[in-house]
């Protein structure tokens, strides 16, 4: 019986995280042999109440370089976040209210970053669009 309950568990929490993942593809500079790893793809997130969802990897970027958000949501009246976390786990973020975001933020350093989605609302919200960088 618990280990029925244990892979129900796990079942639900790996179809609930299996989308939140963003293919990453990897260029490289020419006679350079490491990669940068750049983030761009489709979304389609239903992000609970009062949270913050990483939607991607942790990735590398240049001072000045920007990741521009095309993306709409429902209940469009909602409260909603798009932007960064930084190294420190400090959120950088574009609020939006009116149901969709076609905007550009810049990372103000080199870094490490993560894109995340913060739902500012009481009840989940449905995200869907593209993230290029």
């Amino acid at each position: 019986m618990v280990l029925k309950r244990l892979g129900t568990a796990l079942l639900a929490f790996m179809l609930i995280f299996s989308s939140a993942v963003i293919p990453i593809n990897t260029v490289s500079a020419l006679g350079d042999s490491s990669g940068v790893a750049r983030v761009s793809g489709r979304l389609d997130h239903s992000i609970a109440a009062n949270t913050i969802v990483p939607i991607d990897s942790e990735f590398v970027a240049a001072k000045g370089d920007r990741v521009s958000f095309d993306c709409t949501y429902t209940p469009k009246y909602s409260s909603m976040d798009f932007g960064y976390l930084d190294s420190d786990y400090a959120f950088h973020y574009l609020n939006c209210v009116n149901g969709k975001i076609y905007a550009a933020i810049s990372f103000p350093k080199s870094g490490r970053y993560t894109l995340a989605i913060r739902n500012n609302e009481d009840y989940a919200v449905t995200v869907t669009g593209t993230v290029r960088y």
